[in-house]
């Protein structure tokens, strides 16, 4: 089985993903969001079962391909943040780390999402998808609910690492954009993603 050899380059990235980079401001600096991006489970298993042959058949090769967890983002406003509502999120980069080398895919499309941060303050009457309010009378600055979403950056790693009979892995930068409850503009950006396809079973 063929092993890649960028390991300082993917435990500095891994490092980076497992951090929480600072939240991005929104144009009214009212907004300030916190993301940490849990990748361990963004793994495609691609496994080769080797059937020897015998005087009746010829030598069959068959693989099965076990589907990851994805990676799980999850948000958090700051104390004295606004609400904020995640709707979707992009693919700034991709650098993809193959036994042939490795390749750079940047930009995508805008994908969506429907993921509500209340407020960077606490009451009561606070849940998961109410903020609170200046009529509550316990209100006090604290960390935001939070709120989680998983992504499947692994998908199609599998059928890649079959493919070229060797582990392959991927490291990605993401953004994510929407809007805070005043309107204003959001954007939380999150580096050093990795997510792999392993190549296991027979040789």
């Amino acid at each position: 089985m063929k092993k890649l050899l960028p390991v300082a380059a993917l435990a500095l990235a891994l490092m980076t993903a497992c951090g929480t980079p600072p939240g991005q401001l929104s144009a009214n600096n009212r907004v300030s969001i916190g993301v940490a991006a849990g990748d361990s489970g963004s793994v495609e298993t691609a496994t080769k079962t080797v059937t020897p042959a015998t005087e009746d058949a010829p030598e069959k090769i068959s693989w099965t391909i076990t589907p990851g967890k994805g990676v799980t983002f999850t948000f958090m406003t700051r104390p004295g943040s606004d609400a904020a509502y995640i709707t979707g999120y992009r693919i700034l980069e991709e650098k993809l780390y193959t036994a042939e080398g490795t390749t750079t895919n940047s930009g995508g499309p805008i994908n969506k999402m429907d993921v509500y941060l209340t407020s960077g303050y606490s009451c009561t009457e606070r849940t998961a998808l109410r903020s609170c309010t200046a009529n509550d009378t316990d209100i006090r600055p604290d960390n935001g609910v939070p709120a989680q979403h998983s992504i499947y950056l692994e998908s199609g790693l599998g059928n890649l690492a079959r493919a070229t009979d060797a582990d392959v892995t991927q490291v990605t930068s993401i953004e994510f954009i929407g809007t805070s409850s005043n309107g204003a503009p959001v954007s939380v950006k999150v580096d050093g993603i990795v997510s792999s396809g392993n190549r296991a079973g027979d040789e």
